[in-house]
């Protein structure tokens, strides 16, 4: 898809893109990205995602790895679209080095909507291990957890994993322990990811969360409402589609 394509499919974008094409986009410079403002960054960074190469995913890898915090989450959705093999390793780069919860949820949220199924049994290695460690902030391990539900259900749909495999086993395992966390947030993605996996083995579980847990996540809504639609998903039906409540996690 080229910048003509993207303004015909996003009109309401059209101008900012034009003013970043004013600005060099098209021919993208070493470092050309630093010396734009916030806002035409922010552009930038969606539309690498869009139209993106190798080389531009480089440069939201050294987006994640800086110190523009305000551009982290960009980044990774972005380089979530056109990152490949070769990006792994900065990304685990990142996670060893950095004790930010920002910066390593936008990590993993990169790492949770990859495209790349070379990397995937890999990918779901590490968000296993942080899904599971309780050092990890609470948003990391939940990042993880929205993570597995998603890089799982790729793989079994593809058939590049088997649901009788080892590390499918352990993952699962993983996201069953979740349920009982003492953090909603956990809780929540735990039964996004049961859901999505259609894990019968959660139903007793899923059950009584759904019976008794009415905390909310922000901008989100129940674990209760989560885990009903969870359990509508694991007998083979379509849940209801959400709006998100104001209510903070408690």
């Amino acid at each position: 898809m080229n910048l003509k394509a993207i303004k015909q499919q996003f009109p309401e974008s059209a101008s900012e893109i034009e003013a970043l094409e004013n600005l060099g986009f098209t021919t993208r410079q070493p470092g050309w990205l630093n010396n734009l403002d916030l806002d035409k960054a922010m552009t930038a960074c969606w539309l690498l995602g869009k139209i993106g190469d190798d080389q531009d995913a480089d440069v939201l890898v050294n987006l994640l790895a800086g110190q523009r915090s305000e551009l982290w989450m960009q980044a990774a959705a972005s380089l979530s679209s056109i990152m490949t093999q070769r990006h792994l390793s900065s990304l685990l780069s990142i996670l060893e080095t950095s004790s930010d919860p920002a910066q390593r949820e936008s990590v993993v949220y990169a790492l949770s909507f990859q495209l790349d199924s070379q990397i995937a049994s890999h990918v779901i290695r590490v968000l296993t291990d942080i899904a599971t460690n309780r050092v990890e902030a609470p948003s990391v391990r939940a990042q993880a957890l929205e993570g597995l539900g998603n890089q799982l259900s790729q793989e079994l749909f593809s058939q590049e994993l088997s649901a009788s495999s080892s590390q499918y086993q352990e993952t699962v395992s993983a996201i069953l322990q979740a349920l009982d966390d003492s953090e909603t947030v956990i809780r929540f993605w735990a039964c996004f990811a049961v859901g999505r996996l259609k894990i019968e083995e959660a139903l007793p579980k899923l059950q009584l969360l759904a019976q008794s847990d009415k905390t909310h996540v922000e901008g989100g809504w129940s674990v209760s409402e989560e885990a009903e639609d969870a359990i509508t998903l694991i007998n083979g039906e379509e849940p209801p589609l959400r709006q998100p409540c104001k209510s903070l996690a408690t």
